[in-house]
C-alpha cells in the first residue's frame, strides 16, 4: 500500500511582460541598416538578391549577396566602407579565436 503523497496543484501560466516589436526585414528587401546597399548583382546586373548580414569570427560585421538569376555570390564590409571582400578574406576571418588574451 502507498501513502498519498501531496496533491499536485495547476499553475496558472506566468504572464510575461510584452517586448516591443521589432521588424524581422527581408533576405530579398535591401534593408537601410548598413552605410552603403547593394541593389544589384556585380556580375548580371540581376536585382533579385538574397542579403544576409552577420559577424565574422573576428568581429567584422559583413553582408553576403547572393544572386537569384545566375547565383553569383559576393561578401562586403558592412560599415560606411562597404568595399567587396575575397573568398578567402572571409575564410580567414572567419575561424573562432582564443578571446583569452
Amino acid at each position: 500500500m502507498s501513502t498519498p503523497g501531496p496533491e499536485k496543484r495547476a499553475r496558472a501560466p506566468r504572464s510575461r511582460a510584452a517586448e516591443p516589436s521589432q521588424p524581422l526585414g527581408s533576405l530579398s528587401q535591401s534593408g537601410s541598416r548598413a552605410g552603403f546597399r547593394v541593389e544589384s548583382c556585380g556580375e548580371c546586373g540581376g536585382q533579385a538578391l538574397t542579403r544576409l548580414r552577420m559577424t565574422l569570427g573576428d568581429g567584422l560585421p559583413v553582408l553576403f549577396v547572393s544572386c537569384h538569376d545566375c547565383e553569383g555570390k559576393a561578401w562586403f564590409r558592412a560599415d560606411d566602407d562597404g568595399s567587396e571582400l575575397t573568398r578567402e578574406d572571409v575564410i580567414a576571418r572567419s575561424g573562432k579565436r582564443d578571446r583569452k588574451g
